[in-house]
């Protein structure tokens, strides 16, 4: 069997098929899912893992369990690790009861952050232990199965990671490698736990950080103020109710971002758009997950926790949803530029008929400008400028001073060297379009090193070149995974790239769709990442490399 298939899907799907010819499934252990802030559908009908779909219970009906774990969907890799080791400890589910199609939610989970904001409570949240939150959803066919389950070293569980999900959970394995000492002794007192997890798969995570930031910090880096203050009031917005009653929970009340005591919307809201409220002091910290998700961010992950775990196999797979920049003037050029506002022809004529000497021969430059039109005149124009060159022009030296003068606070992007498949969510199409065109700062080349790759294409989200694994010394290419030896200790601890898959975008990886095949791609690569990872054998707790 070869894995050296362009497309990642095709990769994915022949591995699963080979381990489901040779190897015994195991099923009873969970697969957790869900890192991005919700269990329970939004509005009742729209489902993080699977927009319309319920990806979590397609999987229950094909006889897995399944574990999603709400954890802040803006909170720092910290913040998320502390929470999802919580909702994995806890020993009591909300659960998915299938007759039904309901969950039976419950928000009595207790989350402690421990010492980690200790160092500088100027940018660190008003508490460090907040209660109330929503319990991780369990969906299986036999949910009796699991009363009382609790992640341990005889309760193993996958792990299956979405965007920023991948590093919130190699910080938590790190955690449970090195333990974190005074920082949280209740968590993670005790190291050499990593054999907990048996596999980690990502799916478009910015393992290398993302450039994501920087198009956002560009886009408003004129108007600080107002960002604070539209974050204010989205944020109040989804935050009024207490977190049992919201219909999004950001999990940010430890922050003082939810309302006190008996406030109105109006106080709450005035509060929340201060420069001097919980909202500005939370975006001005690094501890959030716009500078986690960032280049700066990860490599500052990089510094303080473990690449892998010798006890764990981790794959990846990674994403774009880009086309290449036209290099060739369209077809319709000509008729474009003829029908300018002030046709170029009637400007040089106009030019020309101010000069006194030139109009003596009116009739010549006539025939001259005419002819012009109707031959291969033109044909110069795309050897002198190309299309991206106009329109950046067009962008940087009209719209954005246009916008500037106007007193729009925002600056809008260059074209890039990429523009957004025709069958991306549209909205998403702008930041495909942005990281198209976002340069690498002189920091960010430094900190990424000397093989950069390609950091234009991405999925919307994330930069395609990121998504491989944290450094290439744990990253290997899938056609050399041991397919004859999976238990070989050369597997475990190491990111098996699967490859690329160009037809996904950011949202469309956890099956947010617009086309159907997309729909029915993103299913088949749930049930085919099931099927392998359900399959690879569990390993005894063995020293990990610290």
């Amino acid at each position: 069997m070869s894995l050296r298939h362009p497309d990642g899907l095709v990769n994915l799907r022949d591995l699963a098929n080979h381990v489901a010819s040779n190897l015994p499934e195991d099923k009873t252990v969970p697969i957790v899912l869900g890192f991005a802030g919700w269990g329970s559908a939004l509005f009742g009908a729209i489902n993080y893992w699977g927009g319309i779909e319920n990806i979590p219970k397609l999987l229950m009906e094909r006889g897995y369990t399944v574990i999603l774990a709400p954890v802040g969907p803006l909170s720092s890799n910290w913040e998320r690790a502390c929470e999802l080791y919580r909702h994995l400890t806890f020993g009591k589910f909300s659960v998915f009861v299938h007759e039904t199609q309901a969950i039976e939610e419950h928000n009595d989970v207790e989350v402690s952050y421990g010492k980690y904001f200790d160092s500088d409570p100027e940018h660190s949240p008003r508490q460090s232990v907040i209660s109330g939150r929503k319990r991780a959803i369990l969906f299986s066919a036999s949910p009796q199965d699991y009363v009382d389950w609790r992640w341990s070293e005889t309760s193993k569980a996958h792990f299956i990671c979405h965007s920023q999900g991948g590093n919130t959970v190699r910080y938590l394995i790190s955690l449970m490698i090195r333990g974190a000492g005074d920082l949280h002794p209740e968590y993670f007192g005790s190291p050499g736990r990593d054999s907990w997890a048996i596999t980690v798969t990502t799916l478009g995570t910015p393992h290398r950080g993302s450039t994501i930031t920087d198009v956002v910090e560009n886009f408003l880096s004129k108007s600080t103020i107002q960002t604070i203050q539209l974050l204010g009031r989205l944020f109040a917005t989804v935050s009024f109710n207490g977190p049992d009653e919201r219909v999004y929970d950001l999990q940010l009340d430890h922050w003082d971002i939810c309302r006190v005591g008996n406030e109105t919307f109006q106080d709450m809201r005035r509060r929340f758009e201060s420069t001097s409220g919980p909202v500005a002091k939370w975006i001005c910290s690094n501890n959030n997950a716009f500078y986690d998700n960032s280049i700066k961010g990860v490599y500052e992950l990089h510094k303080k926790t473990s690449l892998t775990s010798k006890n764990t196999y981790y794959f990846s797979l990674s994403f774009h949803a880009t086309v290449p920049f036209p290099s060739d003037w369209p077809p319709w050029t000509v008729e474009a530029i003829v029908s300018f506002p002030v046709p170029l022809v009637r400007f040089v004529r106009e030019v020309l008929y101010s000069v006194p000497i030139v109009n003596i021969g009116v009739w010549i430059i006539d025939r001259i400008l005419n002819g012009i039109i109707n031959t291969a005149g033109w044909a110069i124009l795309p050897r002198l400028l190309s299309i991206r060159d106009l329109v950046s022009w067009v962008t940087q030296e009209v719209l954005n001073r246009l916008l500037d003068e106007t007193d729009y606070r925002i600056t809008l992007p260059p074209p890039g060297r990429y523009l957004p498949r025709n069958d991306v969510m549209p909205l998403m199409i702008a930041f495909v379009y942005a990281m198209g065109g976002q340069d690498l700062t002189s920091e960010q080349k430094i900190i990424l090193g000397p093989n950069l790759g390609n950091w234009y294409q991405n999925d919307g989200i994330v930069n395609t070149e990121s998504m491989r694994g944290p450094d290439d010394s744990v990253v290997k290419n899938i056609a050399a995974f041991p397919i004859s030896d999976v238990n070989d200790d050369s597997v475990r601890g190491v990111y098996w790239h699967l490859g690329v898959h160009d037809q996904m975008d950011h949202a469309d990886e956890i099956g947010v769709f617009i086309e159907e095949n997309t729909a029915q791609a993103a299913k088949d690569m749930y049930f085919n990442i099931a099927t392998l990872i359900t399959r690879l054998p569990h390993r005894k707790r063995q020293p990990s490399h610290l």
